[in-house]
């Protein structure tokens, strides 16, 4: 009946007089009872007999004369049917396992001693007992090779822009005045960004409390069933409504995953609190799209949208404008004009912004303000280094949605130099198949000529030309055409990028895709694959052309990251490409490439953490800019622990075992990845389990207080974090069970016999003792 309530009430009176029974099963009761009761019908839930209302989610209705029962659905009463299917469970493959995995050759840092360069990994003596090290080569003569134990001290140099880093002498001194001038502009940095962070804790607003019922039955309106990370992502929004000042968000998906929805569900709460919403979106085909998008969920419910874009008439714009003033309109949809000063919000609630990094720098600026008082919800598939920066900082916060829609299938990429055979070949295959074609040329200039060349090419197909030059009167007919299938090939520049999603179309190829940023090539291919068909990615370059470096990069970056929800990858990739940017000037620019961004960043965030709490803005000194950097002390024991060649053969796996060992930092997570080592390779070798033993005892020294532990000699020599909290009467308890250890020059020595390993353990224990033994005997004092 699609939302004609006269219509079904004559049937349902009909159904009646015929002795049926009649149910309504809905998981919209609410909005079913209004619009029932319009017409006269008061359905009870779970009424035995005469009209019900029962709560349930079915595709459609049916009339079942044997049994004199008529059900009536969502689909009947408004129109949509909401059948939700679960995902289909599907395996993509191997996930990259890190981005930042180390090769021989690459840029190195090492919190300690500074830049160098990756060598390799190789066996080395130490103390009569085999190692594997790290072999980083410095400046001249200088060489470090780093017990892969201690790999959580190096980092991969991520080049901030094209010039190579300076490689650093061992002890020249230069590193350490490196650290500390960066320590002090990352504290000057922290202080602009607390400042901001402080003005948003001390604006108050009114929570947007509990959803309401409305809220539920808006959401059951989805037709699809929500993903884990989409859910989590949802929940983490509503918590953030929930708090008394603005919210900040990144909502990172990659494309097609779901982020629209995350984005309207927030809107919809936000507009019943009855505040306004602003969705700013960069390009006008985009703002139509979520247009359509929002249109489509909010509209049933009463919710008042407008869409204010270039392609509105002058008297159009004047009355969106007027309406938004009076508060008329509820959430309105736009491109950059939502950002000028001729319009006035009676109420702003929240911003939303779709794809930030498309917009310029003014308009960043304009955000900037809006951000201290206003709720801001950013959505990004790749998002930009500085964004991403900001909100791995701790600054911003930010969701991930990982879980790709059911029987999406991974695109299929390849990077060619430009040839007519290649780009008839691939438009014929898609086109024999009953598909569409995206072909991407980014200039106005000469665009005919492309299209005249592609209908010699294929001249059976059907080719239309869009760009972002012509009016609404001629790109709308081109897209809509597109859409409903009466043209083959959408020829276009990078307009097509957001918001378009053809299911049909399954094959894109880029002419010139060197030219083309890489966040701009990741979007452009998500405009393929909408649908469980394969699809595929050409990216073209002029074989006679020369790449640089930086371009080659990101294409096989593209090709690389084929895999669903790659973008959040993909966006470490662009930084390590081509950077971090400026922060907040050219400053921070200059000291990432003296110490590496990795590095930078931890300062920032470690600077951050010590004047977070503080509001108004005064610095809380922090010892050791380092000290946070390497959390698990150093254990130099004489002890063959390492992963043995003929257990783990390649290089970089091994290094990536390394990296899990060392990034784990409690004992739970260390199992697990002992776990999944010997679910990997079988049953670790006795080397190997020592490497894992000589992990816990790490942890167990960090929580004790230890610092260092030199096992050399017969003895271990332990130094402390804080020398003068080594409790003496802990020293005396020690002493009494185990001489003859001692204290000497705040180092505690204790002569073991046997494996020091083993001696290491026993101390641990010992002390654990010991202080449980001083614990219970201060309990005792008055």
């Amino acid at each position: 009946y699609r939302g004609r309530a006269e219509s079904l009430a004559q049937a349902m009176k009909e159904w009646s007089a015929a002795g049926y029974r009649t149910a309504i099963a809905t998981d919209q009761p609410t909005r079913a009872k209004a619009v029932l009761n319009q017409v006269d019908l008061f359905p009870q839930e779970e009424s035995a007999d005469g009209l019900c209302l029962v709560h349930g989610n079915l595709a459609g209705g049916f009339v079942w004369p044997n049994h004199q029962l008529a059900l009536v659905t969502d689909q009947e009463l408004f129109g949509v049917g909401r059948l939700k299917l679960p995902q289909r469970k599907f395996n993509e493959g191997a996930p990259i396992a890190n981005v930042l995995d180390l090769k021989t050759g690459d840029y190195v840092v090492h919190i300690n001693y500074g830049i160098g360069i990756f060598q390799g990994l190789v066996k080395r003596q130490v103390g009569g007992v085999e190692k594997e090290c790290l072999y980083i080569q410095y400046a001249g003569p200088d060489k470090l090779f780093v017990p892969a134990d201690q790999l959580d001290r190096i980092q991969k140099y991520l080049n901030p822009g094209d010039a190579e880093p300076k490689i650093n002498r061992l002890h020249s001194g230069e590193w350490q005045r490196a650290v500390g001038k960066a320590r002090e502009e990352a504290r000057a940095f922290a202080r602009d960004l607390i400042r901001l962070y402080a003005k948003r804790k001390q604006v108050q607003r009114t929570s947007f409390g509990p959803d309401s019922p409305w809220q539920g039955e808006m959401e059951a309106t989805f037709p699809w069933m929500e993903t884990p990370s989409q859910l989590t992502a949802i929940s983490e929004v509503k918590l953030d409504l929930q708090t008394d000042y603005p919210m900040d968000r990144l909502i990172c998906g990659d494309v097609g995953f779901g982020k629209t929805e995350v984005a309207i569900r927030a809107a919809f709460k936000v507009a019943q609190s009855g505040k306004q919403v602003a969705v700013l979106c960069p390009t006008t085909i985009l703002s139509e799209q979520h247009y359509r998008n929002f249109e489509e969920r909010l509209g049933p419910f009463g919710t008042k949208l407008a869409l204010l874009n270039r392609f509105q008439t002058g008297r159009e714009r004047t009355e969106i404008l007027q309406r938004v003033k009076d508060g008329d309109i509820e959430i309105v949809i736009g491109t950059h004009a939502l950002l000028s000063k001729e319009i006035a919000f009676k109420n702003l609630g929240i911003l939303i912004i779709d794809e930030e990094h498309k917009f310029g720098v003014k308009q960043k600026e304009l955000l900037k303000e809006l951000r201290v008082n206003v709720d801001v919800l950013t959505l990004s598939a790749t998002p930009i280094p500085r964004t991403l920066s900001m909100a791995l900082m701790d600054i911003r916060e930010m969701s991930l949605i990982t879980d790709p829609p059911p029987g999406r299938l991974p695109i299929r990429t390849f990077l060619r130099p430009y040839s007519k055979e290649v780009v008839r070949e691939a438009i014929l295959r898609e086109l024999a198949r009953g598909g569409q074609v995206y072909y991407v040329y980014n200039r106005v200039q000469g665009i005919e000529h492309v299209a005249e060349r592609l209908g010699k090419m294929v001249p059976m197909a059907r080719i239309g030309v869009g760009h972002g030059q012509m009016n609404e009167k001629e790109l709308e007919p081109i897209m809509v055409g597109f859409v409903k299938g009466e043209l083959d090939i959408l020829l276009s520049t990078t307009i097509i990028e957001s918001g378009l999603d053809i299911p049909n179309a399954n094959t894109l190829i880029v002419e010139d895709a060197d030219r083309l940023g890489l966040a701009q090539l990741y979007q452009l291919r998500g405009r393929v694959g909408r649908s469980d068909v394969q699809a595929y990615a050409y990216l073209l370059y002029q074989s006679a052309k020369e790449l640089t470096e930086n371009a080659l990069s990101r294409l096989q970056a593209l090709q690389e990251f084929s895999s669903l929800g790659a973008g959040y990858s993909l966006a470490f990739r662009d930084l390590q490409i081509r950077g971090a940017g400026e922060l907040l000037g050219a400053k921070q620019h200059g000291t990432m490439a003296t110490v590496g961004y990795e590095l930078y960043t931890q300062l920032i965030a470690e600077q951050v953490a010590a004047l977070k709490n503080a509001a108004d803005g005064v610095v809380e000194e922090v010892k050791d800019p380092l000290e946070s950097l390497t959390p698990l002390p150093a254990f130099d024991l004489p002890v063959t622990a390492f992963v043995p060649e003929w257990y783990v053969q390649d290089q970089a796996q091994r290094l990536y075992v390394y990296q899990q060992m060392m990034s784990s930092r409690d004992l739970d997570r260390l199992a697990e990845v002992q776990a999944e080592v010997e679910d990997r390779y079988g049953q670790a070798p006795a080397e190997v389990a020592r490497a894992f033993a000589v992990m816990r005892v790490r942890m167990r020294g960090r929580d004790v207080g230890f610092e260092k532990v030199d096992g050399s000699q017969g003895r271990l020599a332990v130094t402390f974090k804080d020398r003068t909290k080594v409790p003496p009467r802990i020293i005396s308890l020690l002493n009494r069970r185990y001489k003859p250890c001692y204290l000497t020059r705040d180092v505690f020595v204790w002569p073991f016999t046997g494996d020091a390993l083993s001696a290491c353990e026993r101390l641990l224990d010992e002390w654990d003792s010991c202080m449980a033994e001083l614990e219970a005997a201060r309990a005792l004092l008055p």
